[in-house]
């Protein structure tokens, strides 16, 4: 019975400590943020220059996709075949694709839901910070 809420605050813990991180790196980097039902939004596209990522919106199915098409790389070099690949490096041929309105996205195939869905402002996508921070994977901004 009680095992359960140790775990439950270290997972909010863990959520606190990323929004708060993800928040700093976006603040620090320059990137326009929005407020929208008490949640931060992050712009996605100036999200996806920051880390290496190209972007293309589909108009007919309100979709952006982002793809990181690059060398697996280790400190701005180029990984040998023989080392493995830590958390912090991005796989080559990464994608993400979001739908604006919608909190089912998709990562590498993969069916993920956010607390809140994409939202268009101004012209611009916007999402919640954890698709910066738990897939976009911002490595170099959190060393």
């Amino acid at each position: 019975m009680v095992k359960g809420k140790p775990g439950k605050r270290l997972m909010m813990t863990a959520v606190l400590v990323l929004s708060l991180a993800v928040s700093g790196i976006a603040g620090a980097a320059g990137m326009k943020t929005m407020k929208k039902n008490g949640m931060e939004l992050v712009n996605l596209r100036q999200a996806a220059g920051m880390y290496g990522y190209s972007i293309e919106w589909n108009s007919k199915d309100r979709s952006v996709s982002l793809v990181y098409m690059d060398k697996m790389m280790d400190d701005d070099k180029m990984m040998d075949d023989s080392k493995m690949m830590d958390d912090g490096m991005k796989p080559m041929g990464k994608m993400i694709k979001v739908w604006i309105g919608s909190k089912k996205i998709m990562v590498d195939g993969m069916a993920v839901s956010l607390n809140m869905a994409p939202a268009l402002y101004d012209g611009s996508t916007y999402v919640v910070d954890m698709v910066v921070a738990d897939y976009m994977k911002p490595a170099k901004a959190m060393k």
